[in-house]
């Protein structure tokens, strides 16, 4: 039985006053396009299932657990109350069923998908703080390897039973949203790329300083994917990939404008030292007199 289930089974159905509700800090900010649609649906049918919600922790009001859409679509309807189930709960527990109840969508895209993955490892090892430390000893030159793989494997067993997902779908989301860097997601959400997963993991797979670069003319419309976008930047020759001896310089980049002008004066002074024996060593040997012709 899901967490969800188990904490409204016997909670009696209230009419609550949307303007008690706190419908701030959510995972995925609802859409104008998700609000419009979930009116038209409300409009049609009624209110099929209750919203969710919790004594707001701070004393003040109630505080939103699931049904987000529900709550906006609602308020376009001009609705002053909604059906809803008051349940208690902590706020790793709110956020758990915030979780799974998105992953739970069709429409959820694979950027979203990993955000909400790697958000529920997060509660998974906050709830079950004996699999976040893992029982296997830890190896003394890989500090916690052991422990984070077992506790991994745990997380995802136990997502896929709640999601359906299956677990290699789940770790490689989880470790996708490990490489995206806030900036960069902020950016795409939204995009065409975010809806694509072989754009996500190529931009995932970029510096912080460059994911956000490329992320932001991708917003802009300045460029249609990863690849485009990474030209425009000036991260990838137009002919195709960076070469293996531009590689190197192309990481150095984005550290430039962080370093101070003394330590451009040092490394510009270690560039000419390291050049000029480079040249000494590679200066043709002179040929002796006498020798043959």
């Amino acid at each position: 039985m899901s967490i969800l289930a188990t904490l409204t089974a016997g909670s009696p159905l209230i009419m609550v006053d949307l303007s008690t509700i706190d419908t701030t800090d959510r995972l995925r900010p609802v859409t104008a396009a998700n609000a419009q649609l979930t009116a038209a649906s409300l409009n049609e049918s009624g209110q099929i299932q209750p919203i969710v919600v919790r004594v707001h922790p701070e004393g003040n009001g109630l505080k939103l657990v699931a049904g987000g859409r529900r709550c906006a679509g609602a308020g376009l309807l001009g609705w002053e109350q909604i059906a809803a189930v008051l349940i208690e709960c902590t706020d790793d527990e709110a956020r758990l069923i915030e979780v799974d109840e998105n992953l739970a969508r069709e429409e959820l895209t694979p950027l979203d998908r990993a955000l909400f993955l790697a958000e529920r490892k997060r509660v998974y090892e906050v709830l079950n703080p004996e699999a976040a430390h893992g029982k296997a000893k830890k190896p003394k030159t890989e500090k916690g390897k052991v422990a984070n793989l077992a506790t991994f494997a745990r997380f995802s067993k136990d997502a896929a039973k709640s999601t359906g997902l299956g677990e290699r779908t789940i770790q490689r989301s989880v470790e996708l949203a490990g490489k995206l860097s806030p900036d960069a997601v902020a950016l795409i959400r939204g995009t065409k790329v975010a809806d694509n997963q072989a754009q996500l993991q190529a931009l995932a797979e970029l510096e912080p300083e460059q994911q956000k670069v490329v992320a932001g003319l991708i917003a802009a419309n300045a460029a249609g994917n990863i690849a485009k976008a990474r030209i425009v930047a000036g991260f990838m020759p137009e002919g195709g990939a960076v070469r293996e001896p531009e590689r190197f310089l192309t990481k150095i980049e984005p550290m430039l404008p962080r370093m101070s002008a003394r330590d451009l004066e040092t490394l510009i002074e270690m560039a000419k030292t390291e050049l000029a024996g480079r040249r000494k060593t590679d200066k043709p040997a002179r040929a002796t007199k006498g020798g043959a012709a």
